[in-house]
């Protein structure tokens, strides 16, 4: 992230560094933060936290009606010093269902915890919200409207306007101006969107993942039912990775990393097997699942969206299609091995393994139960493609969920820059879901690029993992600043990856010589990094590269 401070807003802010970080301190008190908390919010608790970033943590919640009642709950950490001006809300994954604190516990709590020590030691003030619910999963939305808005965008929206105005009181900000930025993938990324579409007073900024398109994730049923009912088709990690290092062998750059979403044309019919079914090679029914996996996509009775790539099949078994193959048609875990019995714990069936349904089953189910047919005993396995009435209103209620429309106008006139990004490698959400929101808003809505940038980062999995740069997401947040705060629309992007690993599937020994650091450059869509480096330049250096 930025290091230093804008040299006008270190003067702008000068006061609120010195002077108002001290006052800052002695107000942490339970009666000092509720004299300037709004009144619709009510303060639970305030601890004034040691380190290793002093700073006071203040948790509350609100109340919310018509309808309702439901209680929200938030959460907002100040630092103690060196406040920059800035304000940070925490895109959570997953159905949030926690408050993100240093201290607090929930199921991803840990996820956040190093991010915001690192955000406070910068300066940042943090917040996040429980958007109204409990837990990782979308159950609660049965026979519960309340909890439904309030998970979709209510409950985020108060939550920062009551932590914004906290924030604004307790540095004695008065007129200065309070910057305000949004990040988040996945669920996270859903909560920027929803904010960016619902309330697009509520941030100067936001850098979201996985957020906008997507039809209502029917991506996820359209292949699971299909591996379920054509368990033949199912493709084990084995010949998973055979496919993976044959698509890097046509399409990937000098650095291992492939670049187009498309994979170059790959056709998998070409890795048919001609003979005995092996290891190295795809049965038809294999490349069937291929087809589907990465193939168009039903969003409603005549909409379609583009599937997966095939830049990372290797990450389709944890997610999409299981580690081993599916065994019967009970809902309750269609890949139990003989004998097994069904998980006692509901979220076991997010954990995947042998045995066990990819992530994609248990998130599924919850979420069409919960949200989309409000039915604690609907069963995916039964959904219907083909009638027009189920695919009406599996769209017409993603709004409750998600954003498709494209009407993000007045985040434009707010004066809001918006960064999206997707892992190429993405192995729970198509990537084609953000670039096809990306392209509808060149006519949706004039001047889309003024306020909108759109980045596809290779050899990034789902938010993370893989062999791409693994930053990007903060040095989308670097970007977003410096759009915001100093007008500088985002360019190339600089990013870090790991060390190269070898191709998952290749032969015993062959690996890439080990270097010391990886740099990526990414490029603004639909520009693409391409290598110009001399013969034998380093591949691993994006000065090597250059978008075009």
């Amino acid at each position: 992230m930025i290091r230093t401070p804008l040299l006008s807003i270190a003067v702008l802010l000068g006061s609120i560094g010195t002077s108002g970080a001290l006052a800052a301190q002695s107000n942490c008190t339970v009666d000092k933060i509720r004299s300037i908390t709004p009144s619709d919010a009510v303060i639970d608790a305030v601890k004034p936290i040691a380190g290793p970033v002093a700073h006071c943590e203040v948790t509350g919640h609100i109340i919310t009606t018509d309808p309702g009642p439901n209680r929200v709950e938030f959460g907002v950490m100040l630092p103690d010093s060196n406040f920059n001006g800035r304000y940070y809300f925490i895109g959570e994954g997953a159905a949030a269902g926690f408050v993100p604190t240093t201290t607090g516990e929930g199921p991803l709590a840990s996820y956040y915890v190093g991010t915001t020590w690192k955000l406070l030691s910068e300066g940042f003030t943090v917040a996040g919200s429980d958007t109204g619910h409990k837990g990782l999963m979308w159950d609660f939305g049965v026979d519960n409207p309340a909890a439904r808005l309030d998970h979709g965008h209510r409950g985020a929206h108060v939550s920062a306007v009551a932590t914004q105005a906290i924030t604004r009181a307790y540095y004695a900000m008065n007129q200065q101006k309070l910057y305000r930025y949004h990040l988040g993938c996945s669920g996270g990324g859903r909560m920027g969107a929803m904010a960016v579409y619902n309330h697009p007073e509520d941030y100067d900024g936001a850098v979201v993942s996985t957020g906008f398109g997507g039809g209502g994730s029917t991506f996820f049923p359209w292949i699971l039912q299909y591996v379920i009912q054509h368990p033949d088709s199912w493709i084990s990690p084995p010949k998973l990775a055979f496919l993976e290092r044959k698509v890097a062998e046509k399409c990937a750059g000098p650095d291992g990393l492939v670049r187009d979403p498309n994979a170059c044309g790959f056709k998998p019919s070409t890795l048919q097997c001609k003979g005995a079914d092996n290891d190295e090679c795809l049965t038809a029914a294999q490349i069937k699942l291929v087809e589907r996996v990465t193939g168009p996509y039903k969003i409603g009775p005549d909409k379609t969206s583009g599937g997966f790539t095939m830049t990372n099949p290797t990450g389709w078994s944890a997610f999409l299609i299981g580690a081993s193959k599916p065994t019967n048609i009970d809902p309750n875990n269609p890949w139990a091995l003989p004998g097994a019995q069904p998980p006692s714990d509901p979220s076991m069936l997010m954990r995947g393994g042998p045995g066990m349904p990819p992530s994609s089953y248990g998130i599924a189910q919850s979420m069409f139960r919960g949200f989309y047919f409000r039915d604690a005993k609907f069963d995916l396995l039964k959904m219907n493609f083909d009638d027009k009435a189920t695919m009406q209103t599996l769209y017409d209620r993603y709004a409750d969920l998600g954003v498709i429309d494209t009407d993000i106008s007045a985040f434009k006139k707010a004066g809001g820059k918006l960064i999206l990004w997707a892992g190429i490698d993405e192995n729970a959400v198509p990537p084609n879901t953000e670039i096809e929101y990306f392209n509808a808003l060149k006519t949706a809505v004039p001047g889309r690029d003024d306020f909108v940038r759109l980045y596809l980062a290779p050899g990034v999995m789902h938010c993370g993992g893989g062999k791409g740069p693994q930053d990007t997401s903060e040095r989308l947040l670097d970007k977003v600043i410096a759009w915001v705060e100093e007008g500088k629309r985002p360019d190339e992007v600089v990013a870090s990856a790991s060390v190269p690993m070898p191709t998952p599937g290749a032969p015993a020994g062959m690996a890439p010589p080990p270097v010391p650091s990886r740099t990526v450059l990414l490029c603004p869509f639909p520009q693409t990094a391409v290598f110009k480096g001399k013969k034998d330049a380093f591949a691993y250096d994006a000065t090597n590269w250059k978008c075009e």
